[in-house]
């Protein structure tokens, strides 16, 4: 019964350690001072709502910063950008890189870019409001398309 109750104990106390926490601040002097730049180039007048400061279960850092124009761009520890959402009315032109912002246009001249997601370090998986998922390679090349 001790045994038990021992490695019930275990089980908490470990799971507690390893869970994500969650810190709100305001502004971006939370961030890693590569996205702080990133965000004063391409973001200068988009007021920030908050920044979300998470740990991941491998306790490396992560941050997400929510703009009042529904933009949200979630960072690494490093400051590099992982994944960028826009809710409302798709990307800002300059966040999109330009092969895959020049793909869309012509081949999707409707529709907005919803969000990009780093899949991996060479791999670009981008969201189109048309619900198409379309995957580029590092150099901006269309890799696969998926509906």
């Amino acid at each position: 019964m001790k045994a038990v109750i021992v490695a019930g104990l275990l089980m908490c106390v470990s799971m507690v350690g390893f869970s994500k926490g969650n810190i709100f601040v305001q502004g971006k002097d939370r961030l890693p001072v590569k996205a702080q730049n990133f965000i004063n180039l391409n973001l200068e007048k988009e007021r920030i709502v908050y920044v979300r400061e998470s740990r991941t279960l491998f306790l490396r850092k992560e941050y997400l910063a929510v703009f009042a124009n529904g933009l949200k761009i979630e960072f690494d520890s490093d400051g590099d950008w992982i994944d960028m959402l826009s809710d409302k009315k798709g990307l800002p032109q300059n966040l999109i890189p330009e092969n895959v912002w020049l793909y869309v246009k012509e081949y999707y001249a409707s529709t907005n870019v919803m969000e990009i997601e780093k899949k991996r370090k060479s791999v670009l998986r981008v969201l189109l409001s048309n619900r198409k998922e379309i995957f580029f390679d590092s150099e901006g090349r269309k890799m696969n398309i998926e509906v």
